[in-house]
């Protein structure tokens, strides 16, 4: 049985990539730039992008960017190897969820709130036209839409961790706007 054009476009038209918000303002971020405004308020220095290496595989090809901890000597003394907030460069949006998660969880272990979703969640929106066309996309598993991530941007060092399995990738943590609005209210 063969899917029909007509399928196809409708498969895209419910393809939605993942995104970091920040949510005093509820806006999509989508690239460093926008990001290390808000990261710096926050305590976090944002370092060069750090180029993969020529031993990393095509899942591991993409530059990276990571954020130091301006204070992160009073947790150096508590854990061997912290963890350090990092995200693909230049673009942050259309990520795995476990990068996403990976990133969150990295900023609540210095910053220790009860709920990250408070200064950043994350949402579904639709491919840009212009920005996403050229990208190769796999598929996430999801409750009603389709969700995809950009290949290469996987957190690997988030698996090698544990976090999750790359075959039980469920989407697990996006916040519903249900839960936004009951906070605003």
């Amino acid at each position: 049985m063969s899917i029909s054009s007509m399928d196809v476009e409708c498969m895209r038209a419910c393809m939605r990539k993942l995104a970091i918000w920040y949510t005093p303002n509820f806006k999509p971020i989508t690239n460093h730039d926008e990001l290390d405004r808000i990261m710096s308020t926050l305590g976090f220095l944002p370092q060069p992008p750090i180029s993969a290496t020529t031993t990393a595989t095509a899942a591991e090809a993409s530059d990276w960017k990571e954020y130091s901890f301006s204070a992160a000597g009073v947790f150096l003394s508590k854990s061997p190897s912290p963890p350090r907030p990092r995200l693909p460069y230049p673009r942050i949006d259309g990520l795995h969820v476990n990068t996403y998660r990976a990133f969150l969880d990295s900023l609540n272990f210095y910053l220790r709130m009860n709920n990250i979703s408070d200064l950043f969640h994350i949402r579904g929106m639709p491919l840009h036209h212009a920005h996403d066309r050229s990208q190769k996309w796999l598929r996430m598993v999801g409750d009603d839409l389709v969700y995809v991530y950009r290949e290469g941007t996987m957190d690997i060092t988030a698996h090698k961790n544990g976090v999750q399995n790359k075959d039980q990738n469920q989407v697990f943590c996006v916040v519903p706007w249900k839960n936004i609005t009951d906070k605003m209210l």
